[in-house]
């Protein structure tokens, strides 16, 4: 089974995950740098061109690692990532979640999954969150050097928003979220004000950092429904 079919397996059997739909060779990965255990990969895994991975993402703002497991054909390694917005810092001091080794039938991996890695990565992660945030109810937006946008926040309700509703993804390499880059210009400003807004709207401070410095944006008030018209 191609890595992305068994990714995609697995993600239909765990609510709240979502697959990758390509596969990366991880010689030339990135985002291997952000794997927090890796378990039981032998890093002589990473000096070949013929493994690829894939990736699961939560809307909580967590990512698995999944690849095949070197010279093992029945089985595939799941390695869980730094959080979002967090680096090795931030989890000094944890306990990490340990990456595992799962069965190349999806049925058994997910099960395994549920009961071996998934609710201690949580727990973990919620702890590296808090520590990484930039501040109370912030929320960061940069340019990288393409000029897109990407969000840093330590908050799980801004990934919420942003992952579950707001059509954002999630970069492996960098902990950062962003929105697809199929998107048109027009497209990208359209669903980023959106989002923005409504997390103004829960209370949230954006502040925008720009080649002339930050911009802060307040939160905005609530918005209330109207009250009936009484007969």
């Amino acid at each position: 089974m191609h890595i992305s079919e068994f990714t995609r397996s697995l993600a239909d059997r765990l609510p709240g995950w979502q697959p990758d739909p390509t596969a990366v060779p991880i010689a030339t990965d990135p985002a291997s740098d952000r794997i927090w255990d890796s378990g039981p990969l032998p890093y002589a895994a990473f000096d070949t061109d013929s493994v690829s991975r894939s990736m699961l993402t939560h809307h909580w703002g967590l990512q698995l690692y999944v690849m095949p497991r070197p010279h093992r054909p029945s089985e595939y390694l799941v390695l869980p990532m730094l959080p979002a917005n967090t680096s090795h810092k931030h989890v000094q001091g944890l306990r990490a979640p340990r990456g595992i080794a799962v069965s190349a039938d999806p049925v058994r991996a997910a099960a395994e999954l549920h009961r071996r890695l998934v609710t201690d990565y949580r727990l973990a992660s919620s702890t590296a969150i808090r520590r990484s945030s930039p501040g109370h109810f912030q929320v960061h937006v940069t340019l990288d050097d393409r000029q897109r946008h990407r969000i840093r926040t330590g908050s799980i309700a801004v990934f919420i928003e942003l992952l579950a509703y707001g059509g954002f993804l999630l970069d492996p390499a960098t902990g950062e979220c962003h929105l697809p880059d199929a998107l048109s210009t027009e497209e990208t400003r359209r669903q980023l004000v959106k989002s923005l807004q409504r997390l103004r709207r829960r209370g949230f401070r954006i502040i925008v950092h720009a080649a002339d410095g930050p911009r802060s944006h307040p939160p905005l008030p609530r918005l209330t429904s109207r009250p009936g018209r009484r007969r």
